[in-house]
């Protein structure tokens, strides 16, 4: 390949697949190897968290800053990596200094602090790592938290479902008066116009910072799982240098395979239609932040978000493209998602089985046990 040449890093070749399934395996032998020869809680963790950093951060950009990987692909990886990057720091410093240490803002208030990691909280990040490459947009937080979230899990689920209802809602309506107040805006042949595109192009900084913003208040807890949840300085410096340097990895490979889920729905490449996605996905993480502090599924609000709008969009113009096509866009996003939550509640009842400190009640009857807890 010449230096000139881009890499198409959304279909990596067979070469590509065979050094990341190695290189995957290694860190499946090396975690595995680490818990059995007794090395302490906290360096574990740490090593979970930095595979975290890349597996939740890689499969969740794809509903951040996807839409932006997708319309920017001109602007260089070094702009984009100093104010996303920057904003990182800030919004992290914040909660450091005014949260006595801690950085996942309140959204592990509800799941008491592991002593003592198990084998299979240690692996989540890296299955994660396999389905992102897989292109499946699942949540990450049944996937790592569901194995920490004990009795709060049934409120992380019934908000997620709640969560993909309510974007799915909300984009129905959203578009549905934007394509009436302009519908030749939203034809399949249309193309902006090129003052209007920039002018837009810059209001889409704003808009994605914004989201940006909304997606750390939400997720770093997937993330924030694995370490002490109070950080001495040097800790927090380390930790915000091991996110942003995934960061950069993502934004350098423009997202990755997973980029795909964004890149197929309609019009998203330009930079309007980015900047209205944002700003309604940022508000409804913002919303759903403000009614409780229970982690929920941002990739089902998100998937949910694009389906409505790909439905509306292609009921009430003159597209070309046939239902069918568009329902089927829309149905592989949400088994690809389902099939997550079904790996994450196996592997929750995997870990009841193995480790006897769950045991104190049947499998189901741990699992319902939930019920107890408060709602929403």
């Amino acid at each position: 390949m010449s230096q000139n040449q881009e890499i198409d890093y959304q279909h990596p070749t067979k070469q590509d697949q065979i050094r990341f399934f190695v290189f995957t395996f290694v860190l499946v032998i090396g975690i595995t190897a680490g818990y059995f020869l007794g090395i302490p809680r906290y360096y574990l963790g740490w090593f979970s968290f930095a595979i975290a950093s890349f597996s939740v951060a890689g499969n969740d950009a794809v509903q951040t800053i996807g839409t932006f990987i997708e319309s920017k692909k001109s602007v260089h990886w070094l702009h984009k990596i100093l104010v996303f990057g920057g904003l990182l720091f800030f919004v992290h410093l914040l909660a450091w200094f005014f949260h006595g240490g801690e950085i996942h803002f309140h959204r592990l208030d509800s799941i008491p602090e592991t002593k003592e990691f198990n084998l299979l909280q240690l692996l989540a990040p890296v299955l994660l790592v396999v389905i992102t490459r897989l292109r499946a947009p699942v949540s990450t937080t049944f996937l790592v938290l569901g194995l920490f979230g004990g009795k709060s899990i049934d409120q992380m689920l019934t908000k997620s479902f709640f969560g993909y209802g309510l974007a799915f809602l909300v984009a129905i309506v959203v578009w549905a008066i934007l394509v009436k107040v302009d519908p030749h805006e939203y034809h399949e042949v249309h193309t902006p116009d090129p003052v209007s595109e920039r002018r837009w192009s810059r209001l889409q900084w704003l808009s994605t910072m914004y989201l940006w913003v909304a997606w750390l208040f939400q997720d770093t807890a997937n993330i924030a799982v694995f370490l002490p949840r109070q950080l001495g300085l040097f800790e927090f410096l380390v930790a915000v240098f091991i996110l942003i340097f995934a960061l950069l990895v993502i934004i350098r490979t423009n997202g990755g395979t997973i980029q795909q889920v964004v890149s197929e729905k309609s019009d998203i490449q330009w930079a309007k239609a980015a900047t209205i996605v944002d700003l309604v996905y940022g508000s409804l993480l913002f919303f759903f932040q403000a009614i409780s502090n229970i982690p929920m599924s941002t990739t089902w609000a998100f998937l949910g978000l694009l389906a409505g709008r790909e439905i509306i969009l292609n009921v009430i113009t003159y597209k070309d493209l046939p239902y069918l096509d568009t329902f089927r866009k829309v149905g592989k996003d949400v088994v690809l998602a389902t099939i997550g939550i079904v790996v994450s509640i196996l592997i929750f009842f995997l870990s009841y089985f193995l480790y006897p400190e769950q045991r104190k009640s049947t499998p189901l009857e741990f699992w319902n046990s939930t019920n107890q807890e408060d709602s929403l």
